[in-house]
């Protein structure tokens, strides 16, 4: 495939993911008001669902032996969502979203934390592997996660029960037909999102860049493309709970991911293979997430200007991070 189709197809791929990532949304919103289900749990499904090109990445990257690719992608696109929620919230300024948020995204935001940190000790040591070729980082991932998840959901789900809400802007809607489009507009994010993934891939390769940059930030950004559609939904929607939730799901989603690739990558702990530029990422995830964290909880409403200081540091972070990346490439 020559590089001039292969860039045309990139394209139409990122406008099919910006069609597909609204309805997924939308549809995920409209569930949320049918089930009565709180945005926290609707953030761990959609988040999971816009989670599937990072997969289809890694799981590549594995197949072409580029173990540090495969890291690279889902660090990197973690970071990516992080600057993508910095950049909405300064576009919805006005309705500082940080602060409208529930219990279920500071819960995220803590379970975002101690995963990344559990990645930070599996890059930064070097553990022998305690199942055939799986990293104890690998276990200890899958574990937090899973608990983490069940964990949060019993508490968002608490307050859920306690609110009587009426179904408002999805009446005509069916709890089948609703159900049926998200499950659609989530096959639909894997197939563009594949796509997108590939041919950016394909197109970064062309550059000459190290694997490590094209992977946390080049490729990572594409992947990251339904994420920041998804987000930006929701908040039109003025969801900013679930906007928020299902970006945060995406991350932890991805870093638990981490341990798949582990375990389909035959050879050894793919930890002991990932760059020190990985660690560069992972640890600039750790302090972005920890500014979104206080942005959340100071809940007094600040002048516009004071208000986006912390998203204006988090993209500062996200390109001082990236410049560093590329240097040690």
């Amino acid at each position: 495939m020559n590089l001039i189709l292969t860039i045309m197809l990139f394209i139409a791929a990122a406008i099919a993911t910006y069609f597909v990532a609204t309805r997924l949304a939308m549809y995920g919103d409209a569930i949320s008001e049918k089930t009565k289900t709180s945005s926290a749990f609707m953030g761990i499904i959609i988040g999971a669902a816009i989670s599937l090109p990072e997969l289809t990445s890694s799981v590549t990257a594995i197949a072409i032996d580029s173990p540090d690719l495969a890291i690279g992608n889902l660090l990197g696109s973690n970071l990516f969502n992080l600057l993508a929620l910095a950049v909405l919230d300064m576009v919805y300024r006005r309705e500082q979203i940080m602060g409208q948020t529930d219990l279920g995204s500071k819960l995220y935001i803590y379970l975002v934390i101690v995963m990344t940190l559990i990645v930070v000790a599996g890059l930064s040591l070097t553990l022998s592997a305690s199942i055939f070729h799986i990293g104890y980082s690998s276990i200890v991932l899958v574990l937090f996660y899973f608990i983490g998840v069940k964990w949060i959901n019993s508490k968002t789900e608490e307050k859920v029960k306690r609110k009587n809400r009426r179904n408002e802007k999805y009446g005509d809607f069916s709890y089948q037909r609703v159900v049926t489009m998200f499950v659609l507009s989530a096959v639909g994010i894997m197939i563009v999102g594949t796509i997108l993934t590939l041919t950016a891939d394909r197109i970064a390769d062309s550059t000459g860049l190290g694997a490590s940059f094209v992977g946390s930030f080049l490729v990572g950004a594409s992947t990251s493309l339904p994420d920041a559609v998804s987000v930006a939904t929701a908040l039109k929607l003025r969801n900013y709970s679930m906007g928020v939730s299902s970006l945060l799901g995406s991350n932890a989603f991805n870093i638990m991911l981490l341990s798949f690739t582990d375990a389909i990558y035959l050879k050894t702990n793919i930890f002991q293979h990932a760059s020190m530029s990985n660690i560069v990422t992972t640890v600039s995830t750790v302090v972005v997430v920890l500014v979104i964290l206080y942005s959340i909880t100071r809940k007094e409403k600040r002048t516009t200007l004071f208000y986006m200081l912390p998203s204006i540091a988090i993209v500062v972070i996200y390109f001082i991070a990236t410049f560093i990346v590329y240097q040690m490439k």
